[in-house]
């Protein structure tokens, strides 16, 4: 009989923190799972504690060949799946006990197709990343940067053996991905408001290169989406859209004031968008240099219309301090 859910776990050089994942994966209250583990032709300790944990349970299964890179791991992984649904994981980061129980009731409650979760940091940074919940907030956010957690994604197995990853999208793969699933309008997404991943981070996670890669193929898949997923009357903006919307771009203060404007533009063509608004224009105000109290109107006006998060009041503190004292002093005390 074959198991309902497959985890696609690839590896490379993972020895360090192997172990640790393979242990959470081992101790999931719901049992009827397997995990495909993929040695992408690793020079460490890995294969031989894949085979070690093979040999302890027969649930996992262990995949060795020579280096072929994460994307191909991955097809290659779900290629190998024997579950309905496909469990995420990368070999640095830890499940919660509870996790497949939770992602499958939640999926089967919201009729759901690519489910993910709130995450916990470990590692070199702390804190919880609260992803976006509902489909709409998700489909909205995808115009920004990827808001489901990778490692946390529980997804049918027949919609990703249909829709591999794009090959073609190096270190953004999964962003690549679910824009591009989210061109079906029958795909539903979604996030569990709950955290049932701890997402590691420690140095060397992605190197410089592997960043400007990231960027350029995050910016053309972001300025495709654009061309998508706005409104008929802001198409012809996409592209001045996707360029302003990276999130780690630093912009001036004319570039800022046309953000505003955008978003003026998308909420009263999309009303219902109002929600998901109010996290971004803030991202999009913390990115910003020059900014003063002479926009502290356009910025009420943006709270108003696009209320942020209660959990982002700590940040709207901040930044209304920082319109006040001005960008140029803000800066000066922050880097002294």
């Amino acid at each position: 009989m074959n198991p309902l859910v497959s985890f696609v776990l690839p590896c490379f050089n993972s020895a360090e923190y192997l172990q640790q994942t393979i242990d959470s994966i081992a101790v999931q209250t719901y049992t009827h799972w397997e995990c495909v583990a993929i040695d992408d032709g690793s020079s460490d300790a890995t294969l031989a504690i894949l085979l070690a944990a093979a040999e302890r349970d027969s649930r996992f299964r262990v995949i060795t060949r020579e280096n072929r890179g994460l994307i191909a791991s991955l097809n290659e992984g779900i290629a190998a799946a024997r579950g309905e649904w496909i469990a995420r994981i990368d070999a640095d980061d830890l499940c919660r006990p509870e996790r497949l129980a939770v992602q499958l009731g939640y999926c089967a409650q919201w009729q759901l197709d690519v489910c993910g979760s709130w995450v916990g940091f470990i590692g070199e940074r702390r804190g919880e990343w609260h992803t976006p919940v509902t489909d709409a907030q998700i489909r909205l956010a995808l115009l920004f940067n990827t808001p489901l957690a990778h490692p946390s994604i529980l997804a049918r197995t027949s919609l990703l053996k249909a829709h591999p990853y794009p090959a073609d999208a190096p270190h953004a793969e999964d962003y690549a991905l679910w824009c591009q699933l989210a061109r079906q309008p029958s795909v539903r997404f979604g996030n569990v408001p709950q955290v049932l991943l701890q997402y590691r981070t420690h140095r060397g996670q992605v190197t410089q290169a592997k960043k400007a890669a990231l960027l350029i193929t995050a910016q053309r898949v972001r300025e495709d989406y654009a061309g998508h997923a706005l409104p008929l009357a802001l198409q012809p903006l996409a592209a001045e859209f996707a360029k302003l919307a990276e999130p780690s771009r630093l912009l001036n203060h004319a570039e800022w004031r046309w953000m505003c404007d955008f978003f003026r533009q998308l909420l009263a063509l999309r009303p219902e968008s109002r929600g998901a608004l109010g996290e971004w224009w803030l991202d999009t105000l913390q990115r910003s240099r020059g900014v003063s109290l002479l926009d502290a109107p356009a910025v009420l006006r943006l709270a108003l219309q696009m209320p942020p998060p209660q959990a982002e009041r700590p940040r709207v503190l901040k930044q209304a301090a920082r319109l006040v004292m001005s960008d140029r002093l803000w800066q000066v005390l922050k880097n002294g």
